[in-house]
This record gives structure tokens, sequence and C-alpha cells, in this order.
């Protein structure tokens, strides 16, 4: 798929931010592998200290417990990586840069990198959205409403990729152009 030869590498540290649907986590791992870095989801990182889904945690405990933990949780994965110094390629939720402390914390340890996909690509990439805490009622307008309150956060990353007319090897590929290329 992609060409796997060992390429120098500018940022060594990167987080993936976005929507749920633009593809953080499937990229993430891809372009990781690619590398030969380290994946983080913060996601299933909670999932397995928890034992449960993040839809899970929303409906025992809400979406203010499950945003503490996820802060806490991006901060323990930060410490991790500055004290090993890894390499390392990290997907987190939707949500998670919404939060001032973890935005900062992200844009001072990590190059972070928005997937900016338009609002007609993520209803089609969510399905019915059973599976997203966050939707509620009319699916559309409940990931329209999200879109306009995160992106003012979303516009504070490092870089951006718009994804509307790329196929997933051009996303890879301008991920892994970016890590290797930009100074």
């Amino acid at each position: 798929m992609l060409n796997s030869e060992r390429r120098k590498t500018y940022l060594d540290k990167v987080t993936l931010i976005g929507m749920m649907g633009t593809g953080k986590s499937k990229f993430g791992r891809i372009v990781a592998n690619n590398l030969d870095f380290m994946f983080y989801d913060t996601d299933l990182l909670i999932e397995k200290d928890f034992q449960t889904t993040i839809k899970g945690l929303f409906e025992k405990h809400g979406e203010l417990f499950f945003r503490n933990i996820e802060k806490e949780t991006i901060k323990k994965l930060i410490f991790k990586i500055k004290e090993s110094n890894e390499k390392v390629v990290i997907s987190i939720g939707g949500g998670a840069f919404d939060d001032e402390e973890t935005r900062d914390l992200l844009l001072k340890n990590t190059n972070v990198i928005w997937l900016n996909t338009p609002l007609h690509i993520l209803v089609d990439r969510v399905g019915d959205g059973t599976k997203r805490p966050m939707i509620k009622g009319n699916k559309k307008q409940a990931i329209e409403t999200l879109l306009k309150k995160r992106t003012k956060f979303y516009s504070l990353s490092h870089y951006q990729i718009n994804t509307q007319s790329l196929s997933q090897n051009q996303v890879t590929e301008k991920i892994i152009n970016l890590m290797c290329y930009a100074k």
C-alpha cells in the first residue's frame, strides 16, 4: 500500500483530532505501523481500563465523568510518552480537544493534526449513530451542532488536513508526508 522505506520523521509525537467518523483511529494505526511508531487510541485505553464501551460509561456515569476520565487518561499518556521519549501517533475522542487543559497539554507536547471532514461525509460514516453517545435525536442535526461547537477548538491545531476529496491512501500519505517533511 504505502512505501515502507525508513523516512526521517520530524514530527515524532502526533495527535490526530477531529469529529467522530473522520478516521482518526484508522489513519493513526496505519500511519504508526508505516513509520514504526507506537499507536495509542485514548478511547480504547479507557474502554480497557473500565471494561466497558465509551457509550456504556456515558450511560452509567454521564458525560462529565467520562470527560474527567478522558482528561486523566490523556495526561497519563503524555507523561508516559515524555518519560520514554516514544515516537507516537495518538488518536483522541472527538470531544477531548474541547477541554482547555487537555488542548494545552496536547498542543505543547505533541503536533496536533486536525482531520477536517465535511458534515455530509460524517453523517454517512457514523451510520445509525447508536454507538455514539453524543448522538441523540436527529443524527445530522446532532453532528452539525457538535461540529459547529468544536470547530473553534479544532482550528487551534498545528496542522489541518481537509479530507473531503481524498482517498484513504491519500489521507494516509498526507499525514506521513506532513510528519516527515514538516520542520
